[in-house]
C-alpha cells in the first residue's frame, strides 16, 4: 500500500485554492436598475447600471426571499448586488437594497495653493 497522506494535504490545499478563486470570480457591484423584465421561465431579469456601463443579472425563481425583493424593484433604485458569471448571465446570489443611494461624483484631489 502507498502512504497517502501528502495527496490528502495536497487536495485539502488545492480545495481551499478553488473556493478563493470561485469567491474572486463573483461579480459585487452597487448600482442603479435601469430596467427589470421577467423571463420566459419566469425568473426576474435586472438590468443595473454602473458608471455608464450595464450588467444583466438573474434571480431565480426558486430563491424566494431575493425574488421577492426583486419583484418590488423600481427603475431608478439604488442597489447592492452580487452574481456568479456563467454562460451570457450573471447568477445573482446576494442582493440588497441601498437606503442612501448611489453618488455619482468622483474624487479629486484637491491643491491648495
Amino acid at each position: 500500500m502507498i502512504d497517502t497522506t501528502l495527496l490528502d494535504a495536497i487536495k485539502v490545499l488545492a480545495d481551499k485554492e478553488r473556493k478563493i478563486k470561485g469567491y474572486k470570480r463573483r461579480i459585487r457591484l452597487r448600482g442603479i436598475v435601469a430596467d427589470k423584465k421577467l423571463t420566459r421561465n419566469g425568473n426576474i431579469s435586472l438590468i443595473v447600471e454602473k458608471d455608464s456601463e450595464e450588467y444583466r443579472f438573474t434571480v431565480l425563481k426558486s430563491h424566494k426571499e431575493r425574488y421577492a425583493l426583486a419583484h418590488s424593484f423600481r427603475a431608478g433604485k439604488s442597489v447592492s448586488i452580487e452574481g456568479i458569471p456563467k454562460f451570457r448571465m450573471i447568477i445573482c446570489t446576494r442582493l440588497k437594497v441601498v437606503d442612501k443611494g448611489i453618488e455619482k461624483n468622483r474624487q479629486a484631489k484637491l491643491i491648495l495653493a
